[in-house]
């Protein structure tokens, strides 16, 4: 397997160290896209919630207990 160009250049931003300052910004834009991730999601998990509460709980995973004979 060759190394292409592109591989060099992460190999040293991954092993470089990055002044706290880069490392905060680089912290707030993941926090930014965590955000917008959840904010276009939030709309199918309630529905997916609001579903789990209309049926009664069976048990663990859902599925009954089943109670064996005493021998």
């Amino acid at each position: 397997m060759t190394m292409m160009p592109y591989d060099t250049y992460r190999l040293y931003q991954a092993e470089r160290v990055k002044p706290p300052a880069e490392i905060q910004c680089a912290d707030e834009r993941a926090a930014q896209i965590a955000s917008g991730v959840s904010r276009r999601l939030r709309p199918f998990t309630l529905a997916v919630r609001a579903a789990r509460r209309s049926y009664p709980a069976t048990g663990h995973g859902g599925a009954s207990r089943l109670v064996e004979p005493a021998a």
